[in-house]
């Protein structure tokens, strides 16, 4: 059985392999937990930048972008952060990308809409910044994005249609026979859904994932607050720290890649000078990773793997 969207995981351990078959689904599978991240460094460093871009609100660089920078290289650094569970087989996502709400505007009864971005291995800040505002811009738009025009479809189904056609899509899921059309446009088909809490002025809570599509992650982004920090010697002072609300499948992994992945997540959004510019990837690493590309996939069904930029690639 194949995929359109992922490739088969093999020599899983048996302990894993039948985790799928006692916990059947993500609702049950879950684990939650927050890391307190210091971001005064951080702050400064988005200061620093947008002066010396010149970059006005329109199309600044905001936290909120090195947070996706950071989980990209995370992702990139330990390909198990970026699987998922469907048919109680263990599946490596083909692309890595993340899904998050957009308000289009800032008011009360404003519409929300979801904007599903793909990202790359090497991207930079630089390049993420460009791409989620051009993205974001798309998304408040009158005409907004694919996965607008699909819930207004399905959302317009007479009642008894709709349930038979979220269980045959169900079973067509199970088998990894999907339409391309739906995995493409629905925002729950992503390797993590985001929601920047902070922009809003609330603090991170803990987010369920959701038994439809085949999203292993949920990240849910608090506010600034300052926090009273003690030194060896002793000494107080105040630090800006940021909670990160986190939900995870967890049998898509071990423990130990969580742990590995999300310190290497909280060490960049601490120090985001490294990621001005693009990672050093072992061919070994990229092969785990299992990319392809989505332009000739999408032309010819075909998985062609990644091209990647040599002087970044250690083989």
């Amino acid at each position: 059985m194949s995929r359109y969207d992922a490739t088969r995981v093999k020599n899983i351990p048996s302990m894993k392999i039948l985790e799928p078959h006692v916990m059947k689904t993500r609702d049950e599978s879950v684990a939650y937990f927050r890391i307190q991240l210091d971001v005064t460094n951080s702050l400064e460093f988005l200061e620093k930048y947008n002066a010396d871009h010149n970059l006005d609100k329109t199309n600044r660089l905001t936290f909120f972008h090195i947070f996706l920078t950071a989980c990209t290289r995370s992702f990139a650094m330990y390909p198990q952060m970026n699987r998922f569970i469907l048919g109680r087989q263990f599946w490596q996502r083909n692309r890595i990308q993340f899904s998050f709400l957009v308000k289009k505007q800032l008011k009360y009864k404003a519409k929300e809409t979801v904007a599903k971005i793909d990202f790359d291995p090497f991207d930079t800040v630089d390049t993420v910044r460009e791409r989620i505002h051009k993205y974001v811009n798309k998304a408040r738009s009158e005409k907004g994005s694919e996965a607008d025009s699909e819930m207004n479809f399905f959302g317009k189904l007479p009642r008894l249609l709709l349930m038979l056609g979220v269980k045959i899509m169900r079973l067509l899921d199970f088998f990894g026979i999907m339409p391309k059309s739906m995995i493409e446009s629905d925002p729950l088909y992503t390797g993590a859904m985001m929601a920047n809490l902070g922009s809003i002025g609330l603090n991170a809570s803990l987010h369920h994932i959701f038994d439809w599509g085949n999203m292993s992650w949920c990240f849910m982004v608090g506010n600034y607050r300052y926090v009273p920090v003690a030194n060896e010697k002793g000494e107080v002072y105040a630090r800006k720290m940021v909670d990160i609300g986190t939900t995870v499948d967890e049998r898509i992994a071990t423990g130990l890649s969580y742990i590995m992945g999300m310190k290497t997540l909280q060490r960049f959004i601490e120090n985001p000078e490294e990621l001005l510019t693009p990672p050093k990837l072992s061919r070994t690493l990229l092969d785990e990773l299992a990319l392809v590309d989505w332009e000739i996939l999408r032309k010819t069904g075909k998985k062609k793997p990644r091209q990647y930029p040599k002087e970044f690639v250690i083989d």
